[in-house]
């Protein structure tokens, strides 16, 4: 009976043993939680963060092809630049023993092109160009253009155009002597499309119009619209043929 009872403890012993070790490896194990697959997970991006993009190649040719070039003085030029006014020659003497067929004044305004390389080069604008024949800004029929032109500095000038004839009498850069304003019979005598008296800016331009009547030019003010734009304030008077 004793031999039984103990066995009986012994077997009990052994089953505890077993018990009480198989929850102690449990309880050893590391627990490892696993983020639900139905939940969504984000980054979190600091507010200060800045976004640099990345330009390639093909990006940066054409931001270089795409350069505007400079242009002096305005792409725009002011609403004043173009206008004539009749009835006035300004300063001028007017010759009365010939027939004025138009007189007036106007403000011619031009333009240069400096490409990136290059010779700086006039464009040829609406506003620069007059016909005084008729006292109108017009391209078909314009008798004269204003056209700065530069190199080493920038200078103002006329030239004809339409098969007009264009004298220009300009100061004396040498004695500062300024030009004498030259009367119907000498701007009558023009025999060349172009000519100077001397390579510097105008005072006056004897014009022979593509109608064949004679005009004489006087520039009244240089630059009249500030730093706004190349321009010249010009009188005008038109005498018939």
């Amino acid at each position: 009976m004793n031999l039984k009872i103990n066995r009986f403890l012994l077997g009990s012993l052994i089953v505890t043993s077993i018990v009480l070790n198989a929850c102690s490896a449990e309880l050893n194990q590391s627990i490892t939680l696993q983020p639900s697959p139905n939940i969504a997970t984000s980054t979190p991006v600091p507010a200060t963060s800045t976004v640099i993009p990345t330009l390639t190649p093909t990006d940066w040719i054409s931001a270089l092809l795409t350069t505007t070039p400079t242009r002096y003085p305005l792409p725009t030029l002011p609403p004043d630049c173009g206008t004539v006014k009749l009835s006035s020659a300004g300063t001028q003497t007017i010759d009365k023993s010939q027939k004025i067929l138009i007189q007036g004044t106007a403000i011619l305004c031009g333009q240069i092109y400096f490409p990136v390389v290059g010779r700086p080069e006039t464009i040829t604008v609406l506003e620069a160009l007059i016909d005084l024949d008729t006292g109108t800004i017009d391209l078909d029929s314009a008798d004269i253009e204003f056209c700065p032109g530069a190199g080493s500095m920038i200078f103002y000038g006329f030239c004809n155009t339409n098969n007009s004839y264009v004298m220009v009498y300009s100061l004396n850069g040498l004695t500062m002597e300024h030009a004498k304003e030259p009367a119907f019979a000498e701007c009558q005598g023009i025999t060349k499309p172009i000519s100077n008296d001397h390579d510097n800016e105008p005072e006056y331009a004897c014009v022979i119009t593509n109608q064949r009547n004679i005009s004489r030019i006087k520039v009244e003010q240089y630059n009249p619209l500030g730093n706004d734009a190349m321009a010249l304030e010009i009188s005008f008077v038109t005498w018939a043929k």
